[in-house]
């Protein structure tokens, strides 16, 4: 267990601990998939807006936050909410998703 904090009693003086600290950083395992991230527009108006759930707890509340900070914000905006039911959104969803929005939010609040 080389990634754990130990606490090591030291001889030299007996009421004396020494802390070590070692990294607990992960190594990374498998492949590693990136992508790079789509443009982003420069604003919101007059665009659509896909939120996409994928059914976790929490995650509708946020979506529904976003929803609604967007509508003050930006004019002309039109927001469609998107349940996935499941991580990952099923492939229909996703890409009902895609075709009608401009923009696409996404969250699992997990």
């Amino acid at each position: 267990m080389d990634r754990v904090i130990s606490a090591i009693r030291t001889m030299r003086f007996s009421n004396m601990y020494t802390l070590e600290v070692q990294n607990p950083v992960a190594e990374q395992r498998g492949v590693v998939n990136s992508f790079t991230s789509s443009p982003r527009p420069k604003s919101l108006d007059g665009l659509t807006v896909g939120l996409l759930w994928s059914g976790t707890h929490g995650g509708d509340v946020a979506l529904n936050t976003a929803a609604d900070l967007i509508k003050q914000r930006f004019k002309n905006v039109t927001v469609n909410f998107y349940n996935g039911n499941n991580y990952p959104a099923p492939e229909h969803i996703r890409q009902k998703c895609a075709e009608e929005s401009d923009v696409v939010i996404g969250a699992t609040a997990d």
